[in-house]
């Protein structure tokens, strides 16, 4: 009978599917439910999986700054014949920062979960009810534990993974694989503003022919008639005791949208072994924050020539502050010497100039490619990093992610036991690293080292990690607190520091 591996089954995990997120008509997102990543000895396999609610299926209240939806999470298995082998439920109240957020089909909540079970088929059925409304939705799976272990298995899509995970010792986490944890993405859906898809499968060593073969693999992506739409080259994999698995990425910004295949080739085994694992890639609808988040009312017919025509001040002035990141002090400083008409003209000339820019932009497109780029980084902030205090634009990871977009890399330390959870961001291309630590455990993470002295990070790590920088900002961590691993963690990742390493 199969056995959970933990007492809490449902994890959840807020996800936006790819990136920044977009309004949606109410339902065009569905449930959705994978079962994968069967492995173990021959009695026993541990499975995870995980079921994605999107926000479209759930009824959202005002909850004080944000809206708030309440629903229930179920997840059953039966065995074939109809015995029931597994049951969890779990209530869950997920926010949203604003309407649009509540509607986009890209938000959702994720719960995973994970048990034991002997070989055999079964069914699994993953249910949401939304509590508000008593509206229920449900979706059904096969699974089937495999008595023999196929050459390929475990393969995960994922549009982002966080590595460097630590977890304390004896936790477990679903979707973790050593300290790299993937993003379930049980729809499979990838949206090209996000571009990169993450890959990760495992060759199996028994069926491989034991530990020290090597492999030859042929990397391909199908289209849905099954041709070749592009070859991602050829792959080798060396199966020892610790390495018997592929990860990798690769980028999906030039594939039209449509349904694929990612199909992984041995080339070397006599049968012919293949793996196939199917995905759908979706055009981005950049009009969220140009529509909704700051502020524009939709058109009824066609739109003025010039942005922010019509604005009244406090509109306006909204977007000022939204963009104020962007600004230099000297536009910043001259943006408020101007009346309302001056405001909204220097607002042109800025994204005018922008799109001059060969290396941002594109002047004889009609479309202002550096302002979508940035009210794509606004949505994604808002739904991304708000909490309940304020939006995510105003935080301090919001700010960054605004002005320098996703990080090239990202060390993430949710479960570290004496201070908070922090993380580490790298910008090689800019050569900057910042770090944000939930010292105060409220959700907020402030900004506590920086290499760009424009943004002037917690004294306490700050001087401690650059030897003396002053410091402006009140600490955040109480004195003689013990946050030397912290310091340590950004000494050994920063972009400075690693970049003299190579």
């Amino acid at each position: 009978m199969p056995k959970s591996v933990a007492s809490r089954l449902l994890i959840p995990i807020a996800v936006i599917a790819g990136g920044p997120g977009i309004a949606a008509a109410q339902g065009q997102a569905s449930l959705a439910l994978e079962v994968n990543r069967y492995y173990g000895d021959h009695e026993r396999a541990l499975v995870e999986g995980a079921v994605e609610v999107p926000f479209t299926l759930m009824t959202f209240t005002s909850g004080g700054e944000s809206l708030r939806a309440n629903a229930k999470v179920e997840v059953e298995i039966v065995k074939k014949g109809g015995e029931q082998v597994y049951h969890t439920e779990r209530d869950i109240q997920p926010e949203a920062a604003n309407e649009a957020m509540a509607r986009s089909d890209r938000v959702s909540t994720i719960e995973t979960f994970a048990i034991y079970a002997p070989p055999g088929d079964y069914v699994a059925t993953g249910r949401i009810t939304d509590l508000t409304s008593q509206q229920s939705y449900e979706m059904t799976t096969p699974l089937v534990v495999p008595a023999e272990r196929p050459f390929f298995s475990d393969a995960l899509l994922s549009n982002r993974v966080l590595k460097n995970v630590q977890l304390e010792e004896g936790s477990y986490l679903p979707y973790l694989i050593g300290t790299t944890m993937f993003n379930p993405n049980p729809r499979h859906v990838f949206y090209k503003d996000s571009p990169l898809l993450y890959f990760y499968y495992e060759i199996n060593p028994e069926v491989a022919g034991g530990e020290g073969g090597s492999h030859e693999l042929q990397m391909l992506v199908l289209g849905a008639d099954g041709e070749i739409v592009k070859n991602l080259g050829d792959r080798a994999i060396k199966v020892s005791e610790g390495q018997n698995f592929d990860l990798g990425a690769f980028n999906i910004a030039g594939l039209l949208p449509g349904e694929y295949v990612l199909e992984v080739r041995c080339s070397t085994c006599e049968a012919g072994e293949q793996l196939n694992a199917g995905f759908e890639v979706r055009e981005p609808l950049a009009q969220l924050a140009r529509t909704q988040l700051l502020g524009r009312p939709a058109p009824t017919e066609r739109p003025a020539p010039k942005y922010y025509a019509g604005f009244t001040p406090v509109q306006v002035d909204s977007v000022a502050k939204a963009m104020d990141v962007w600004f230099s002090n000297q536009q910043r400083q001259l943006f408020k010497t101007l009346n309302n008409d001056g405001k909204i003209e220097f607002l042109n000339r800025f994204w005018a100039s922008l799109d001059a820019d060969p290396s941002i932009g594109d002047p004889d497109t009609e479309e202002n490619e550096p302002k979508v780029v940035f009210e794509q980084r606004i949505a994604y902030a808002d739904q991304v990093f708000s909490s309940s205090q304020r939006l995510g634009r105003d935080t301090d990871r919001g700010q960054i992610y605004i002005l320098y977009g996703e990080p090239t890399e990202r060390f993430d330390r949710p479960y570290e036991a004496t201070v908070g959870p922090y993380e580490i961001w790298n910008y090689t291309g800019h050569g900057e690293t910042f770090a944000f630590g939930d010292f105060a455990r409220d959700g907020r993470y402030r900004l506590i080292y920086s290499t760009n002295r424009r943004f002037v990070g917690d004294p306490n790590i700050q001087t401690q990690v650059d030897g003396g920088q002053a410091s402006v900002r009140q600490t955040t961590i109480p004195f003689g607190r013990g946050y030397e691993t912290i310091i340590e963690d950004i000494l050994q990742n920063r972009v400075t520091t690693r970049s003299f390493q190579r």
